[in-house]
């Protein structure tokens, strides 16, 4: 009910504040054009006892932290309140006689004093930043000082000079600018220090301040006999700040005025920033004023001295702005060439740096490592970016420990990093210092309260005295990182040194990767087909589509070369949905032949980025339906390698695959990251033995079928079909059905065909229970 209660409460007690504020107001204005005679004389007294009581109960109600600030100011308006009314008794405004008593002065008087400290307190509390504290200061006294320049020329001078009243009396007079001007410093330096949408509650304080200080403006002018202002007119803006405070006090939003300011709103605004320019042009206004004003030598002494303060004190802020400024600019040419994470040079950095070496003339030799750790993502899906960002700092700290001076160590993405060394005495060094560079991974890495063990591929680029690369440090650099994305080919955890046939693989990558993009539209892929033939009586239970890409130029090009180029360009979604349509119409046109449809199916390979798709289960059953499917009709190939990326996302997305009937196989078992949880928490269907276990199948010797017969063990028990794959030889096919296998593929059996001769060939095996296949021609 908690909840409930706290959601009524404050909108009825914002209501409560706007009708104090509503009301207040007219009953202001009904004052200040005499329609509330005789109640008019108690108007000032009724509003700041309500004031007063509003404040004591705002308090109470909602609990502002810090809450001295407010207790304080409290007591400053109940010594105004008071003094206020003493003065209506004793009616001294504008009395400048002996007889003047100064009972309400000494109470009033004091109540500035309790009032800026009130403010000093809330503005104190919104800030944390030490120097943004100290601007804020400095841009109060500055207003002040300027504001304080006037009242003394116009308003203190002309005070000092009524030569009828007693010292006393003119002291005190004299004494109001400088009290307001103190609450305006500390009026501003909260306004200074607030957030950029402050709350209603400060908007209202500082409207009562704007009320406060115009009341004390016209109050002096009429104390003094320097104008005649009726008094119903000299209480409305008194009024108005009593009003604005007791709706502030009252509104929920009081617990935000001294809220810690986020640093972004510790930079001061444009209307700040005006508001101390128009404070500065003070000392030209009063250059301006006649010479007759200020008619002593010590009147033009303390004019003098409050310009000259507000000089220094403008000298000095504009002092701290340049230092600001320049501190900032060197924030951000640090930001721009530093990564934010580890504080390390960013691969801008490691350009300048590299530039300016290599056009020293005196320069030795130079080596580049690019240093990437291997399955990084694979630690920030298991334990967290946080920890990934640890053992990002470790790794970091790492490399520096292993460093000479005068190395340079960068981050130049989010798991690479680079070193570049200086004065490396050949290449074998260079090779020598990225080996010893990557063995140091060996050891374990803190991270936070965790050690881990990561291994690392690393690329060299050298360039040796003399050298000078055609396009400069940026040559270098994408030399290692070609050499360090052949260390990740060749199996990840080595050094790789660049060379310029890696350029010239890099280059012939590019051309294939662009001739790729045209491939399907120019009709140069095709789908080929590989019978799977059930062991036990050699009859075809199945197919396994295969992507063939035939080149006009080139011929065909194997799928080894132009299939990683399609994961990494993100090319194979589009690719791998066409393969998918392909085979599950050709599956159909095949199926509409049979009397027993179901005996023939077919297996469509998965690649990382279609599993990682969220609209993988919505594009299997979209095809399935459009060519009359079930789901029973296709089988999905997936690597183990995949399993590594994100176990939890892949078991989601192949449960709602399985839902629609279809089958789940792993292709290549045994030779990735093989673990029965993968066979169990996935449901698998049928796992597929690689060829580098069947080709080891030795029938005289009996070598070789351990792994394979505890493949089929396992997976028999569970059961899991078994598929063998690569099978060549009858010897090896006798072999794996005396094992239990339940299927096999293969060049024995047949090569994968385009889609006319692959018909035509099980057409020959013939299917299982003896169902003869209809050859039903591709384009049909």
């Amino acid at each position: 009910m908690e909840p409930t209660q706290e959601v009524t409460t404050k909108p009825a007690s914002a209501r409560l504040s706007v009708a104090v504020l509503v009301v207040g107001t007219t009953w202001v204005v009904l004052h200040a054009v005499g329609w509330l005679d005789p109640e008019a004389k108690i108007t000032f007294g009724l509003l700041g006892l309500t004031t007063a009581v509003a404040t004591a109960v705002g308090v109470y109600r909602w609990k502002p932290e810090p809450r001295w600030p407010w207790l304080t100011l409290l007591a400053a308006q109940i010594l105004a309140l008071v003094g206020g009314g003493v003065r209506a008794l004793l009616d001294t405004l504008g009395d400048l006689s002996p007889d003047r008593s100064l009972v309400p002065d000494l109470l009033a008087l004091p109540a500035y004093i309790l009032l800026a400290v009130s403010l000093a307190g809330l503005a104190r509390s919104a800030l944390r930043s030490r120097d943004a504290n100290l601007d804020a200061v400095l841009d109060a006294v500055i207003a002040s000082l300027a504001l304080l320049t006037l009242a003394w020329v116009y308003l203190v001078t002309p005070a000092l000079a009524q030569a009828d009243a007693p010292l006393s009396v003119r002291l005190v007079l004299a004494a109001y600018p400088p009290a307001s001007m103190f609450v305006v410093a500390m009026a501003a330096r909260m306004l200074f220090t607030s957030a950029r949408k402050p709350p209603v509650a400060f908007r209202l304080v500082m409207a009562c301040m704007v009320g406060l200080l115009v009341g004390d403006v016209l109050y002096m002018l009429a104390d003094t006999r320097l104008a005649e202002i009726p008094t119903t007119i000299l209480d409305v803006p008194y009024a108005m700040a009593y009003v604005a405070l007791a709706a502030a006090v009252l509104h929920p939003s009081i617990r935000r005025v001294s809220e810690p300011v986020s640093a972004a709103d510790d930079t001061p605004r444009i209307g700040r920033l005006v508001f101390v320019a128009a404070a500065l042009s003070i000392p030209v206004i009063v250059l301006l004023v006649p010479a007759e004003t200020l008619e002593t030598t010590s009147e033009r002494v303390v004019v003098g001295a409050i310009v000259l303060l507000l000089t220094g004190a403008a000298s000095w802020r504009m002092f701290r702005a340049l230092r600001q400024q320049a501190r900032a600019q060197d924030r951000l040419v640090h930001q721009a060439t530093h990564d934010v994470l580890t504080g390390l040079g960013n691969r801008l950095f490691v350009v300048e740096h590299l530039t300016k070496a290599l056009d020293d003339d005196r320069r030795g030799s130079i080596a580049v490592l690019v240093i990437d750790l291997d399955r990084f993502k694979l630690v920030n899906d298991s334990m967290g970016h946080t920890f990934g960002d640890e053992l990002l700092l470790a790794v970091a700290r790492r490399l520096l420990d292993s460093v000479r001076p005068g190395d340079v160590v960068a981050r130049i993405g989010g798991d690479e990093f680079m070193v570049v060394l200086h004065g490396v005495r050949d290449e074998s060094a260079a090779r020598d210092a990225a080996e010893r560079t990557r063995l140091s991974f060996k050891y374990p890495l803190a991270a936070g309260d965790v050690e881990m063990t990561v291994s690392a591929s690393v690329g060299v680029s050298y360039a040796p005295p003399g050298y000078l690369p055609e396009a400069g440090a940026e040559s270098l650099l994408r030399d290692a990182d070609t050499a360090m994305s052949r260390a990740k080919d060749a199996g990840r955890d080595t050094v790789s040194v660049f060379d310029t046939s890696m350029r010239e693989r890099v280059a012939e990558r590019l051309t294939l990767e662009r001739e790729l993009r045209h491939a399907l539209e120019r009709g140069e892929l095709e789908v080929y087909y590989q019978p799977k033939l059930r062991l036990s009586d050699m009859r075809v239970v199945g197919m396994e589509a295969l992507l063939r890409w035939n080149h006009p130029e080139r011929g065909t090009v194997r799928p080894d070369l132009f299939i990683p180029i399609a994961e990494d360009t993100g090319m194979i979604d589009e690719i791998g949905l066409w393969v998918l349509d392909q085979a599950c119409g050709h599956l159909a046109r095949q199926r509409a032949g049979l009397r027993q449809p179901e005996l023939l199916t077919v297996s469509v390979n998965l690649s990382v980025r279609q599993l990682r798709d969220d609209s993988l289960v919505d594009n299997v059953a979209r095809t399935l339906l459009r060519h009359g499917l079930p789901g029973n009709a296709l089988c999905l190939e997936l690597t183990e390698s995949m399993f590594m990326e994100n176990l939890d996302g892949i078991r989601r997305h192949l449960e709602a695959v399985r839902a629609c009937g279809v089958k789940i196989s792993i292709d290549d078992f045994g030779t990735g990251y093989s673990s029965l949880a993968y066979l169990r928490s996935l449901a698998v269907d049928e796992v597929k033995i690689d060829r580098a276990f069947v080709s080891d199948l030795d029938p005289q010797s009996g070598s070789g079928t351990s792994v394979v017969a505890a493949v089929v063990a396992i997976a028999s028990s569970m059961g899991i079909a078994t598929v063998a794959e690569g099978i060549e030889t009858e010897e090896q096919a006798d072999v794996l059905r005396e094992l239990g296998c339940t299927e096999g593929q293969g060049f024995l059996y047949s090569r994968p065909l385009p889609a006319g001769e692959a018909v035509a060939v099980m057409e020959e095996i013939g299917l299982a229970a003896g169902t003869r296949l209809r050859v039903v021609p591709h384009s049909a």
